[in-house]
């Protein structure tokens, strides 16, 4: 069964494209009591206030016309940030090339690592740790995974 999250990044990833923007991921969560769809954009040159200013206008009268979604919701663009938490697999395959820190279920000596993201495909993630070889890691037995702040 998809999700209403699955649902609406399927139904409006094409669109935002066609904006000139790339839809990383959607998340619905409640805040205080309203119903929220956060839509995360991102682009090669970065993401400003007005890059999520015009992105929400614009989702908010296609989402209008075209309603895949029942009752009443607020809407909410973002940019990634700096150090973004990884949830799906489209969010790793978008940030192949980043630097991630992971923390594993099971723990063990390799409970924690801190590595490249390679790429995600079929429920896997190939990461790169500093100085070691390549290691593929299924998704499920990922409990937490951030994003590193990269400085130049």
């Amino acid at each position: 069964m998809q999700t209403i999250e699955d649902t609406l990044y399927e139904f409006t990833s094409e669109f935002v494209s066609g904006i000139g923007f790339k839809l990383v991921d959607v998340r619905e969560v409640t805040e205080y009591g309203r119903r929220v769809f956060k839509f995360c954009i991102d682009h090669a040159q970065g993401i400003t206030v007005a890059d999520c200013r015009l992105v929400s206008r614009e989702l908010a009268y296609f989402l209008d016309a075209e309603s895949e979604v029942d009752g009443a919701y607020v809407l909410e663009v973002t940019s990634p940030g700096l150090d973004r938490d990884l949830v799906k697999e489209r969010e790793y395959e978008h940030f192949a090339g980043r630097k991630v820190r992971l923390v594993l279920r099971g723990g063990g000596a390799d409970g924690v690592m801190v590595g490249t993201i390679v790429s995600a495909q079929g429920g896997k993630l190939t990461l790169k740790p500093d100085g070691v070889e390549e290691v593929e890691i299924p998704l499920s037995r990922i409990a937490r995974a951030r994003l590193e702040i990269e400085m130049p």
